[in-house]
């Protein structure tokens, strides 16, 4: 008892925000320790690379108290701000207005009873929605009620959503007005009537959320305590192959990942202390995306930055906020570092306050970051990583230690091999899928057991479907065992679009490939075979999937009619000769 108690003395000190009724769940003396994780304690396996600095201790409390003994130290700090609009939050009201919002999400998702199943306590707050600056309020809102916070694309069509929605079971919808309609559209063809709250006005009779927020006769909830091993977050990913699966994230996955990913020899950010300048970064970064929610929000919530946010790319605010606001480092994807770095729109003295550059979601030719640090005025550190959704933070490049072209080295508490088709783990120099291990790894992909076995091997091992090498601990990405296409970093399943284009009755079968584009990285092409007594045209096909798949879905790459695909026996489409039958139409 005196062990509870002191514990609740502890909470009230870290979190002075809490109103006397704001009852917290017990907590016990061992979720606010930390503990060594056991990753390279173990003896070293023979062409298993490990990581160069030493295992860091992981905290073992959820999310949500980490976050809230962190951010108490920045209150006074902006935590995000809209780039259209100038809207903004200091962290204190994020404190504030996030436990409104878990309020609002137990009014409309009451939690289970105590002797209620595991599944039955699963709640899912859905965002679909472009970027704002009341994301970080809406994560951990929902995240301080113990339910789970899952996004959708916000370029997705109605179809699309709806099949999302049922997929993560969601029971509440947070939107924006310009996605109501579309959100209503969905849970028509979804045949269910959930709650949906809008993010400003609605044309729909939907309640304001952010009058809500601001109405202080609204109810905080309390900060319950949350297992590490549940899920915190599902986000959607294709995976190695396939169309999108939750994919399951838990609260030890981003704790341990927040830990050891924002190690200070890695990490570029200037975490915040009380007299010195506030990092200030870029938000442009879908935030339904990993990158967007994890890399960009999470961690700059973890490190005190302040995220400007965009709620879609515009080149003359995206190159006036790195002006105005001295972004010190740039959150980056391939075109957007095509856009800064071949741009007549963009001057080196635009540039001027840059200091570093992170570069994620698909890998980046080494001329074009030469050509970018040679346009900024100052000297800049340019970071490639990897992650991916099943792992968030894997690899980064050392701040100290600068290679372009590679993806960076394993950060702590993190191990990583090169394996051939059998398994075996192969020496430096050789290529084969890239595996991970880290205590950052998801769960699993949501009820779908059998394509987790496929993922995340019985030793703990994902395996990534990226095929690698390694150098001096040093990993590129150089081809992709996986049928996915990437289209401006985000996954496109090929497997996917033909299974919608196979739906057409004109079409007998199908393939899709991913085509080189020097502006999206990839673009998906189709090679169609006709039904026997159809004539359709290319048009055809465009308006036939318009509808159905999102617009970065499009074949944009072109449809190729042919008489019949590439097959070996078994009857397996050879995608091999149909890249190098598109690398001679070009």
């Amino acid at each position: 008892m005196d062990a509870v108690l002191g514990s609740r003395r502890l909470l009230r000190a870290a979190y002075p925000i809490l109103r006397p009724w704001q009852r917290l769940s017990p907590v016990t003396p061992a979720s606010v320790t930390h503990v060594s994780s056991h990753a390279q304690e173990q003896p070293r396996e023979k062409n298993v690379v490990y990581s160069s600095f030493p295992s860091m201790a992981l905290p073992t409390q959820d999310l949500p108290h980490l976050l809230y003994e962190r951010l108490q130290k920045w209150r006074h700090l902006d935590a995000m701000e809209c780039s259209v609009t100038g809207r903004k939050y200091t962290y204190g009201e994020v404190l504030d207005k996030g436990l409104r919002f878990g309020g609002i999400v137990n009014t409309f998702l009451p939690p289970a009873s105590s002797s209620a199943s595991p599944e039955e306590k699963i709640r899912t707050v859905t965002f679909f929605s472009q970027n704002c600056p009341e994301f970080p309020i809406f994560l951990l809102g929902t995240l301080a009620t113990g339910a789970t916070l899952a996004t959708i694309n916000s370029n997705y069509t109605a179809a699309e959503v709806a099949r999302q929605l049922a997929h993560s079971e969601a029971g509440l919808v947070v939107t924006e007005p310009l996605l109501e309609g579309m959100v209503r559209e969905a849970l028509v063809k979804l045949g269910k009537d959930l709650p949906v709250v809008v993010n400003g006005v609605s044309q729909q009779g939907y309640p304001n959320v952010r009058d809500m927020l601001d109405d202080p006769a609204r109810p905080f909830c309390d900060l319950v305590q949350t297992h590490p091993e549940d899920m915190a977050v599902m986000l959607f990913s294709s995976g190695t192959t396939g169309p999108p699966k939750g994919v399951q994230l838990s609260h030890r996955a981003f704790t341990s990942n927040l830990t050891f990913f924002t190690h200070p020899k890695i990490f570029p950010y200037h975490p915040s202390k009380e007299g010195e300048a506030q990092e200030v970064v870029t938000g442009l970064t879908p935030f339904y995306h990993v990158n967007g929610l994890y890399l960009i929000t999470l961690i700059g919530m973890y490190q005190g930055a302040k995220v400007v946010s965009f709620p879609a790319f515009d080149p003359v605010s995206y190159v006036r906020v790195i002006r105005e606001h001295k972004i010190g480092i740039l959150h980056l994807v391939p075109p957007i570092l095509n856009f800064l770095t071949m741009s007549d729109k963009v001057t080196s003295a635009d540039l001027a306050s840059v200091r570093g550059a992170i570069c994620a979601a698909a890998p980046v030719p080494s001329t074009t970051s030469k050509l970018f640090k040679e346009k900024a005025p100052n000297p800049i550190i340019f970071q490639e990583g990897f992650g991916m959704t099943e792992i968030l933070g894997s690899h980064m490049t050392p701040l100290d230690d600068e290679r372009l072209g590679y993806c960076g080295k394993v950060v702590p508490n993190v191990m990583a091999k090169v394996i051939n088709a059998e398994g075996e783990a192969l020496p430096e120099g050789e290529r084969g899928e890239l595996c991970i291990k880290s205590p950052s790894l998801m769960t699993g992909y949501y009820k779908n057991p059998t394509v987790t076995a496929q993922t995340l091997d019985a030793e703990g091992w994902l395996h990534t479907g990226d095929v690698a090498i390694h150098t001096d601990g040093f990993f590129s990405i150089v081809d992709r065992l996986k049928e996915l296409i990437k289209v401006k970093g985000f996954q496109v399943s090929s497997s996917e679009l033909e299974d919608v284009l196979l739906e057409h009755t004109a079409v007998a079968d199908v393939a899709v490939i991913g085509i080189p584009d020097d502006r999206a990285g990839e673009l998906p092409r189709a090679y169609i075979v006709r039904s026997s007594s159809s004539s359709c045209s290319e048009e055809d096909i465009h308006g036939f999937l318009k509808e159905r798949v999102a617009e970065f879905k499009q074949l944009k790459g072109g449809v190729r009619f042919v008489d019949a695909l590439p097959k070996n026996q078994t009857g397996k489409v050879l995608k091999r000769e149909l890249q190098e039958l598109a690398a001679k139409e070009g």
